[in-house]
């Protein structure tokens, strides 16, 4: 799967729901930098609480428009929302699966102290769980993806 299949694949589901990754994200499930610090460079909207950016102005935007479209869309890509969001909309991952892997992400908090408020009172182990999501969900996205562009 090349980044121009992840992009063709996507481009339409800009308003596609995703109740299950947003409410990771406004649980506080966002990254801190790439993106993150890319958003705040254009000006976009930049708060876990309004899962701001979106996971689609992240594909496509973000990464999709500054990437190679020739590249290949790999394991690389580690960013556990993104790669959730990208199988909740795609619907290759059972419903199920995706709620209890979420239930499990946001069970594992660890309330913080932050100065800053507009970071969330909670950590994750990013690490752990990007992983779990990419396990989950990767190879579901390679097949749907692939399979809508077979004549």
């Amino acid at each position: 799967m090349n980044v121009k299949q992840v992009f063709d694949f996507y481009i339409k589901k800009k308003d596609y729901p995703c109740p299950i990754t947003e409410r990771l994200i406004k649980a506080g499930y966002q990254q801190e930098d790439g993106y993150i610090r890319y958003a705040k460079e254009k000006g976009i909207e930049v708060c876990y609480k309004n899962a701001m950016p979106t996971q689609w102005w992240h594909l496509i935007e973000s990464y999709c428009k500054r990437t190679d479209y020739k590249n290949t869309f790999t394991k690389n890509i580690t960013c556990g929302e993104l790669i959730f969001w990208m199988a909740e909309v795609a619907d290759c991952c059972e419903k199920d699966d995706l709620e209890n892997l979420a239930n499990h992400i946001l069970a594992s908090g660890i309330k913080v102290k932050r100065r800053n408020k507009n970071k969330p009172p909670v950590q994750y182990n990013r690490s752990k769980w990007n992983k779990e999501i990419q396990k989950v969900c990767f190879d579901n996205i390679v097949e749907k993806v692939e399979a809508s562009f077979k004549i």
